[in-house]
């Protein structure tokens, strides 16, 4: 048993190593170059199929002709790619490649399903920054306990991006935290207990502890699951926090832009739980939010109700707009030169 399993590690080496190959070559950059037109086509049919179910007169007569409120929903939607790009920027030589992939990597992890874009974003990182896997090399050695080196991001994609994902999402819950205890401060519990059932609550409470617990046990163990150095995903943290801090800030805005008759403090209320709701995972989040929607804004319910799901549609719009904008941005630059100085 014992020598069984080297050799079936070998086997697997060798075959990676083989599609590692085959994909570097002729036929493999072939097939790369119709799998990346597949998936367009995948992306821009079920965002071309979403858009078209919805109701546009309706959602043309929701939305505000306010220009400020354009140039609010536009800085919303692109502080989270431009956060992501400064955040690779740092350790990868980008150009407009860079960005376009970032802008994918956000379509694609809302239109398909979550961490697809990473995934998305790790390949083009391999491929396109001269990054080889070599299956004869040692594992990269994992951060320690202490303030060890860590992993090199500059010459480990699946170290950066595996980390990065992990911070972003330890930001989200604190984030997430944060508003709660506004929420809260502003008498929020009292409106949720007026809008949804006991038992919902105390399931989102559950919910969300769990949620905490395992985000401290990914701290508690971070010298096994973590491999960049501790400074860069300190860094990568208070990165993340900035863009769900600010996206939430910016919807907000735009909300007392476009419905200037309901009060901001009502806004910001109603932005905190609403940040708090979606990111619970417990069903029926669009129902659960409209409760609490009709609770704090009473007969202007419907007029909200109306401009959340206008810029719903507007989201699949603009993300049709940015896959096209990313394509483009593709064939004007060249890949990157090589990060492995």
């Amino acid at each position: 048993m014992d020598r069984a399993a080297p050799s079936l590690l070998n086997r697997l080496i060798a075959r990676l190593a083989a599609a590692k190959a085959w994909f570097d070559g002729p036929a493999g950059r072939r097939a790369q170059q119709w799998g990346s037109l597949v998936l367009s086509l995948l992306i821009l049919f079920l965002l071309v199929r979403s858009i078209a179910a919805v109701g546009w007169r309706e959602v043309l007569a929701a939305l505000p002709a306010n220009p400020l409120f354009w140039l609010v929903f536009v800085a919303a939607y692109l502080w989270p790619p431009v956060n992501e790009f400064l955040i690779y920027r740092r350790w990868w030589p980008m150009g407009l490649d860079g960005f376009a992939v970032m802008l994918k990597m956000r379509v694609m992890n809302e239109a398909l399903f979550s961490y697809s874009g990473n995934t998305y974003l790790l390949v083009w990182a391999t491929n396109r920054l001269g990054i080889r896997f070599d299956p004869k090399a040692p594992p990269p050695k994992l951060l320690g306990r202490g303030d060890g080196p860590g992993v090199d991001p500059r010459t480990s994609p699946f170290a950066a991006v595996k980390d990065n994902a992990i911070t972003s999402g330890i930001a989200g819950v604190f984030a997430t935290l944060v508003f709660l205890l506004i929420a809260l401060a502003m008498g929020g519990d009292a409106v949720v207990g007026q809008a949804i059932d006991g038992g919902v609550i105390r399931t989102m409470v559950l919910a969300f502890g769990a949620m905490i617990l395992l985000n401290l046990g990914i701290l508690l163990f971070r010298g096994r699951i973590m491999s960049l150095p501790v400074k860069e995903n300190v860094r990568c943290f208070f990165m993340h926090l900035a863009r769900v801090v600010g996206n939430q800030l910016l919807f907000i805005a735009s909300w007392i832009i476009a419905l200037p008759i309901i009060g901001v403090e009502t806004w910001i209320l109603l932005g905190a739980l609403r940040m708090v709701i979606t990111r619970m995972p417990v069903p029926n989040q669009q129902v659960l939010f409209a409760a609490i929607a009709v609770a704090l804004t009473g007969d202007a319910s419907v007029q909200v109700a109306a401009l959340m799901a206008a810029q719903g549609a507007l989201h699949l719009v603009f993300h049709g707009l940015a896959w096209a904008a990313a394509s483009a941005m593709e064939r004007r630059d060249p890949p990157a030169a090589p990060a492995l100085s």
